[in-house]
């Protein structure tokens, strides 16, 4: 399981081309995926009804069950970051012409077409590289820092679960064991102690 530090989340979005022509949405993309721990199939299946009324972004977000692993629905609450990488895609869409009609895709390709799965994989590859990280930035690695977030903030293990959709809590529990910042200060405590 990888969870990316925050200052390596941080780079992964600042290495967005905001000069590029879908700049804009990528970034928006990252931030709104950060902020509510969605897979990458869901975040890819997402309508703009979904995450808006009329162009007004959503004070929580009902993943569908059927675009929800296992079609179990749940809800995320969306936090004030989530909201503004929402209002940035809705406006993004318009200013492109784009749909935001209730059932058009949050997330657009130049030809107008959902963004698939494996273009989002593929963006978020290219910008790990970008960014210069040296662990595998991915979309799940996404999930699992936003899930190791809300385990380190809350310690409420339910909370993960219902956030992330898992059917069992022991599943959420791998989001409990110590991250790499908390190994790293332990291992350079370490070296100021010991000979």
């Amino acid at each position: 399981m990888i969870v990316l530090t925050t200052e390596e989340a941080h780079r992964l979005v600042a290495a967005v081309d905001l000069s590029h022509p879908f700049g804009h949405r990528d970034r928006a993309m990252l931030v709104l995926a950060f902020h509510t721990g969605l897979r990458v199939g869901e975040l890819a299946s997402l309508d703009v009804v979904d995450v808006a009324d009329k162009d007004v972004p959503r004070e929580t977000l009902f993943v569908r069950a059927e675009i929800s692993k296992g079609s179990r629905s749940r809800v995320v609450p969306l936090n004030d970051m989530a909201r503004r990488a929402i209002a940035s895609l809705l406006l993004f869409n318009r200013k492109r012409g784009f749909s935001v009609q209730s059932k058009a895709p949050l997330l657009v390709t130049r030809k107008h077409t959902r963004l698939s799965v494996r273009s989002i994989q593929r963006t978020v590859a290219e910008l790990r590289v970008k960014a210069g990280l040296d662990v595998p930035a991915t979309p799940h690695s996404m999930r699992h820092t936003f899930a190791s977030q809300i385990a380190t903030r809350t310690g409420n293990l339910r909370v993960v679960q219902k956030l992330l959709g898992h059917e069992r809590l022991n599943t959420a529990a791998i989001y409990t064991h110590p991250g790499r910042q908390e190994l790293v200060a332990a291992v350079d405590q370490l070296a100021k102690e010991v000979v």
